[in-house]
């Protein structure tokens, strides 16, 4: 395992944003051998030798990479989070699919997820008994193993991305939980995130180079 399963994109005295690994999970969970590998771990102890504590804002899956923001103190954490639960914060993801689509293709998938009855998977349910979850995603470009596409999340629901496109009938290569496709990785990667400019932050957006997408686009699919 790599002793530095992240690389910090930007620090001033209220925030850390970073780029995660995949195959790395944001927080510790009920398995021993997560204790010490997480991302929340490393970030603490980088931290702690400045006399600061991160704190958590949102979450990306285990096999999932791409950016993430933390808070240093309670407030902004309580700041970040709002503006996530008030859809004000632009989140633009890439992922590859195993399926030949349109060129061009934009399409809104609508859901509701909750847990299932065992508590461990998330599954699309009715608008009664599940949490609302929008993902929009548009076909990009192709590449040698698959479909590109370009995608943007108006909610956080766990495994969003993962159920919305196997609710479309589509592969995402790598994600063995939903698409059950084996590959070297989940090719699913986080690279954009923007915040409104009148949040408070010095710094409000946050930018990667998107690894399968043929362009730098970081316009957002819906406003």
């Amino acid at each position: 395992m790599s002793l530095s399963p992240y690389q910090i994109l930007y620090e001033d005295e209220k925030i850390i944003v970073v780029y995660k690994n995949r195959d790395v999970f944001t927080i510790k969970t009920e398995d021993k051998k997560t204790y010490s590998y997480n991302l929340y771990h490393y970030l603490f102890l980088y931290l702690r030798k400045k006399g600061e504590k991160p704190y958590l804002v949102h979450r990306l899956d285990f096999e999932t990479s791409g950016i993430l923001i933390f808070a240093k103190d309670g407030m902004t954490q309580l700041c970040l989070r709002k503006c996530f639960e008030e859809r004000k914060v632009i989140r633009l993801y890439e992922a590859v699919i195993k399926e030949e689509l349109p060129l061009g293709l934009k399409k809104e998938v609508k859901m509701f997820l909750s847990k299932n009855e065992k508590g461990k998977r998330i599954v699309p349910v009715s608008e009664q008994e599940g949490k609302e979850a929008i993902t929009i995603y548009q076909v990009r470009n192709r590449i040698q193993i698959g479909t590109a596409l370009k995608i943007q999340i108006l909610t956080g629901r766990r495994n969003q991305i993962r159920i919305a496109l196997k609710e479309e009938g589509m592969t995402l290569i790598g994600d063995r939980r939903y698409s059950m496709n084996e590959a070297k990785r989940m090719y699913l990667n986080s690279y954009y995130l923007k915040f409104p400019s009148d949040f408070g932050l010095r710094k409000n957006e946050f930018v990667l180079q998107p690894l399968w997408l043929k362009e730098e686009d970081y316009e957002p699919l819906s406003e």
